[in-house]
């Protein structure tokens, strides 16, 4: 059963419609998959690895295990067969071990998981971004939480200083808490939001 209704994105060109990976057929759910995991790739940081097992494990802790364990929080934003954004998540971060055991910033905030429980991935295609379709893409996930009650809190990590921040702070994510994985590496950057 849907946990979310349909959101349309209109633009001047076409119709942007946003849709959860378990509200669509199973075709259209490998074609949207594959999109979202292009933009993934184009939109990584981190592109060059030792080897294949490396490079499944850093696309496994940012959006495969999301799109595998909670589909229902995975919405693709597409029209026809184009993907232009998805946003990822989980209502309960502590619900996940698994992550605490692949990303290293999970166990960094977990004493601010209680307020904040619920995390989100969220990446646009670059011809997508500007346009709103970010905003949108994070109502979608917050409606679903909503719906559900199963969180009051919402949150995501970044890199201090990033140039996403601005955008996350235009959305909501307000609460900020800056910590270090190690003293060599930059800062963790979390931002969360109560729904």
């Amino acid at each position: 059963m849907s946990r979310s209704p349909e959101f349309v994105v209109k633009s001047p060109a076409m119709d942007i419609v946003i849709h959860s990976l378990s509200d669509v057929g199973p075709d259209q759910r490998r074609r949207l998959c594959e999109g979202a995991r292009g933009i993934f790739w184009d939109t990584a940081e981190v592109k060059d690895f030792s080897s294949e097992t490396e490079r499944e494990g850093f696309i496994y802790k940012y959006f495969s295990y999301y799109m595998e364990r909670e589909p229902e929080l995975f919405f693709c934003a597409f029209s026809d067969h184009q993907v232009f954004g998805y946003i990822c998540g989980v209502a309960d971060t502590r619900q996940h071990q698994e992550l605490y055991r692949c990303a290293d910033h999970i166990p960094l905030f977990d004493d601010l998981y209680g307020e904040y429980p619920a995390h989100l991935h969220i990446n646009l295609a670059a011809e997508s971004r500007g346009k709103g379709l970010g905003g949108r893409l994070i109502e979608a996930l917050e409606g679903a939480l909503r719906t559900t009650g199963e969180a009051w809190g919402l949150h995501l990590v970044t890199s201090e200083g990033a140039r996403n921040a601005g955008f996350y702070r235009k959305n909501g994510f307000t609460h900020e808490v800056c910590r270090g994985i190690l003293p060599e590496e930059p800062r963790m950057l979390f931002m969360g939001k109560k729904l």
